[in-house]
């Protein structure tokens, strides 16, 4: 699919937990869009050269709209125009674009930091919801501090729901009532796998993430081609 401009404006928007912004912008012009869950839109962003890049948390299957999430903590200019938008303010965009796509591997690991969930959702909506995909599926999601933590609830139920779905919260930071795994998000996906053949590893966060999660991966005998991210990251 080549990537085109879209006008949209903003039909809501929320903060979630500590320090990430969820919005949804519905398009203007065109009215709708195709892309493939994992794909990112390109938005102009007053006072930054070129375009800035967000990755698309909804599903393909809703095409009327965008859905984007960001972690406004370091306050970039990206983060603040977001975080400026009112309900009913419009935004130009160039989409789709990117590489991070869920491909034909037997077994699905989605590994995320913080706000690198973004994509995944939309990835574990559209094969587990829309799709119906019933390979085995597993999400390790690392955030640090309790008060970081959201989306458990939508997790948690797919997780009920879905057999095939796994669904693996990590704290660094956490409190005496977290019953989860603990620690870095790669320390726990080792903790949680002994066969790393035929799988496929999904990689969406930190740079620093991203690096150890693909050097252990790689000592297991994960091949290049089965260790997916998204270059931007």
């Amino acid at each position: 699919m080549a990537a085109q401009w879209f006008r949209a404006k903003v039909a809501d928007k929320q903060m979630l937990a500590s320090k990430f912004l969820w919005v949804h912008l519905e398009l203007v012009q065109p009215d709708r869009i195709e892309f493939t869950a994992g794909q990112y839109v390109m938005m102009r962003v007053p006072g930054i050269m070129g375009l800035k890049q967000y990755s698309i948390v909804s599903a393909p299957s809703v095409n009327h709209g965008v859905e984007l999430l960001v972690d406004v903590a370091p306050q970039g200019l990206g983060s603040k125009y977001l975080q400026d938008l009112k309900p009913g303010d419009g935004v130009e965009f160039m989409a789709p674009a990117g590489r991070f796509v869920v491909g034909p591997d037997k077994e699905l690991w989605f590994v995320a930091t913080g706000s690198g969930i973004s994509s995944i959702k939309g990835m574990i909506m559209d094969l587990l919801v829309d799709k119906q995909d019933k390979r085995p599926m597993w999400l390790h999601w690392g955030l640090r501090y309790p008060e970081d933590v959201f989306w458990f609830t939508d997790f948690a139920e797919l997780a009920e729901e879905y057999a095939n779905f796994t669904f693996d919260p990590v704290l660094s930071k956490p409190n005496e009532r977290w019953k989860f795994c603990q620690g870095h998000v790669t320390e726990c996906v080792v903790k949680h796998h002994r066969d790393f053949s035929g799988v496929g590893v999904y990689l969406c966060g930190n740079k620093g993430m991203i690096e150890e999660m693909s050097k252990i991966l790689l000592e297991k005998g994960v091949t290049k081609d089965r260790i997916h991210y998204e270059e931007y990251y």
